[in-house]
C-alpha cells in the first residue's frame, strides 16, 4: 500500500488557497454590496502594519494581481508564521449607513469577533476613542468563516 502524501499546512501554496478561501467565505457571509476589508496586523516593532481593499460580494473579482487584495491577502498569510491580525469588514447599506464586523486571525484561521469586540476593532481602525459616538455605523456578531 502507498503512503498518500501529506501537505504541510504552511506550505506557501497552501497558505494562499486557505487565505483566498478566508476572503472568498467573507464576501459570501457579507452578502451583496460593497465591502471595504481591512487587515490590521503588529510587527514586532511596536507599529501596525495596514491594508485595505474593496471587494463587492457575494463574488468578487480576483483578476488584477495588482489589486490591493493582494496586500490584503499577504498580511492574511503571515498570520501561519504565528502572528495574529484583525480582520474587518464595514459594508455600506443602502441608507448610507455601515454595518460593522471584525475577526482575529491566527494562523490563516478567522475567529469571529462580538459586536462590542468589533467596537474595539472600529476605534482602532478609526484611531478614535472609545467614548466618541459612532453614527451611522451598527456593530454586529461577525459570522464564522469555516
Amino acid at each position: 500500500m502507498t503512503d498518500l502524501p501529506t501537505f504541510d499546512r504552511n506550505h506557501p501554496r497552501v497558505v494562499a488557497r486557505r487565505t483566498m478561501d478566508m476572503v472568498r467565505a467573507l464576501a459570501r457571509a457579507a452578502g451583496d454590496g460593497l465591502h471595504h476589508l481591512t487587515v490590521m496586523q503588529p510587527t514586532p516593532y511596536g507599529s501596525v502594519d495596514e491594508a485595505e481593499c474593496i471587494i463587492t460580494g457575494p463574488v468578487f473579482d480576483e483578476s488584477d494581481e495588482n489589486d490591493p487584495l493582494t496586500k490584503v491577502a499577504y498580511l492574511l498569510a503571515t498570520t501561519s508564521l504565528g502572528g495574529g491580525a484583525v480582520l474587518i469588514a464595514r459594508t455600506l447599506d443602502e441608507q448610507g449607513g455601515v454595518r460593522f464586523m471584525s475577526w482575529m486571525v491566527r494562523d490563516v484561521t478567522a475567529y469571529p469577533a462580538t459586536a462590542s469586540q468589533s467596537v474595539i476593532a472600529y476605534c482602532m481602525s478609526e484611531d478614535r476613542d472609545l467614548t466618541d459616538p459612532v453614527p451611522g455605523v451598527t456593530f454586529v456578531d461577525a459570522p464564522s468563516l469555516a
